[in-house]
């Protein structure tokens, strides 16, 4: 479950990069609409619904090993953030 979450944090992640470098393109892209530019960058019909399950699984699975769960979804965004800046995906 934990994977499934990794990787839809992933994909938000992924997509928040794409928004920043779209936003220097709103005019001659998307004319102007940010919801355009948004939509382009993220998949919300599937992502959105899947992080919501995931995450919901996670927390419902959590085994109590006393670290919080900021904690643990912190520092897989800070993974998954090294292994798109090192390319490695």
């Amino acid at each position: 479950t934990f994977h499934f979450v990794v990787l839809e944090i992933r994909a938000l992640l992924k997509g928040i990069c794409y928004l920043a470098e779209e936003i220097f393109h709103l005019q001659s892209r998307h004319h102007g609409s940010f919801w355009r530019a948004l939509s382009a960058c993220f998949s919300l019909r599937w992502h959105g619904p899947m992080l919501l399950i995931c995450g919901s699984a996670y927390v419902a699975l959590l085994d109590g090993d006393g670290q919080p769960l900021g904690l643990h979804l912190g520092l897989a965004s800070l993974c998954e953030l090294l292994v798109l800046a090192l390319g490695l995906h």
